[in-house]
């Protein structure tokens, strides 16, 4: 499997454990959400930062999207990791808007490099 294709598949598995982990902290109740949630969003966060080094490595390719796509996602990642840790050890037990707002932007910055990494995984399928 080349760099791209793992690259892609952490992605992906970050993608999944982000759901399963939103979906576990809404069957739980507010007051008490565990640690399965977060537990689960750690090994998406691992599977998203090591998708980002990966893209960050040297390809050997000087026009390949991926460097600028990992200094895209390195940045979204590391910021949604802080904000993730600054809201666990702040919370007040209520809604916060600004940081929910802030890691759906995060989110999305993350999803657009996921669909540009599997447009270049499916440019590379192409016969030339």
């Amino acid at each position: 499997m080349d760099r791209l294709r793992l690259a892609l598949a952490l992605l992906l598995a970050f993608i999944a454990c982000t759901g399963v982990a939103i979906l576990l902290s809404g069957l739980r109740p507010v007051g008490d959400p565990g640690m399965a949630p977060w537990a689960v969003q750690v090994v998406g966060y691992l599977c998203g930062l090591a998708a980002a080094v990966l893209l960050l490595t040297p390809s050997g390719r000087p026009d390949a999207p991926d460097r600028r796509i990992g200094l895209l996602l390195l940045p979204a990642l590391l910021a949604l990791v802080l904000l993730d840790a600054l809201t666990a050890a702040t919370d007040t037990g209520g809604a916060n808007i600004g940081a929910g707002f802030a890691r759906l932007v995060l989110l999305v910055v993350i999803a657009v490099a996921t669909v540009r990494v599997a447009r270049a995984v499916a440019a590379e399928r192409r016969p030339r």
